[in-house]
């Protein structure tokens, strides 16, 4: 009876190991970015937020919007001599939460673990900015929780965010299978990893070149304009189904949990062409040395 029983609980686990992979590489083929394609962002005038979640699923949009009300997103031109058209992210304490707390973003598709990524977007700080000890994160690329794991919300593997006068980086990583709740976020670890001056009233041109892995194999090279700011080596990612997607625009987690900073009546960030680009070097920025790309 029990050689009996652990094989029927032999064949179970085979075949729940079977179907895992499965939906893992089907996950990955139908939600995913193609590898190797590059996508770019850009705004026109007067564009509104119509694009659905399902509609960048379905490959009908390149990115959606998460936002709450008019108002909240804009096109405008002309910032800093700049001819094209940007898109303004708008938040304030008065919006209604958007999955749960303060937003205004645009998220594109995950790129899967395991994969090296190119990311590239100006950046617009209005000159009024005021400065506060609150992050307003700026880009994230959120993790994609396991939901018939029933896990908890995470920390995002990767986040770029104004805290002050300043822009700071920030990774974390979870190596774990099944993701449980902890003092890091609901990862195993979070580290900055870079900080440098925000510089108000300009464009300000961020890229990132992120190794997304689960082990001391990932990486995260980061550039303001041609300054190398980033060269983080070592885990940045979680052990989930499906892999980050880059998320951009304005979110303010601390407003949701602790209401918002006094004397701040709304956040504001711009973007230009948001990028995403493959292969060693597509941008021919200078590499630390020994890095082949």
């Amino acid at each position: 009876m029990r050689v009996m029983l652990r094989r029927v609980f032999g064949w179970l686990a085979l075949a729940l190991g079977v179907a895992a992979l499965g939906a893992h590489l089907i996950a990955n083929k139908v939600l995913s970015m193609r590898y190797g394609t590059p996508v770019t962002l850009t705004f026109e005038p007067d564009e509104q937020f119509v694009r659905s979640e399902s509609a960048l699923f379905r490959g009908h949009a390149d990115y959606a919007i998460q936002a709450c009300c008019e108002g909240s997103t804009f096109t405008v031109k002309g910032l800093d001599g700049d001819a094209g058209t940007a898109r303004g992210f708008r938040v304030r304490p008065t919006d209604s939460k958007v999955k749960g707390n303060f937003r205004s973003e645009l998220r594109m598709r995950p790129t899967p673990v395991g994969w090296t990524v190119w990311y590239r977007s100006n950046i617009f700080v209005p000159a009024d900015w005021k400065n506060a000890s609150t992050p307003v994160i700026a880009m994230q690329w959120h993790g994609s929780k396991d939901f018939f794991l029933l896990e908890p919300g995470k920390y995002p593997p990767l986040e770029l965010n104004i805290t002050n006068d300043h822009w700071v980086i920030k990774k974390s990583w979870d190596t774990r299978i099944i993701t449980t709740r902890s003092a890091f976020g609901n990862t195993e670890g979070i580290s900055q990893i870079g900080t440098v001056p925000v510089v108000k009233g300009h464009w300000q041109r961020w890229t990132f070149r992120v190794h997304w892995s689960v082990s001391g194999k990932g990486s995260v090279l980061g550039w303001l304009g041609d300054t190398l700011v980033v060269n983080d080596r070592g885990p940045n990612a979680h052990r989930d189904l499906i892999g980050p997607y880059l998320k951009a625009g304005v979110y303010v987690p601390h407003w949701g949990y602790h209401g918002a900073d006094p004397g701040i009546s709304e956040r504001v960030l711009y973007f230009d062409t948001i990028e995403t680009r493959f292969g060693a070097n597509p941008y021919g920025l200078t590499l630390p040395a020994g890095d082949q790309g």
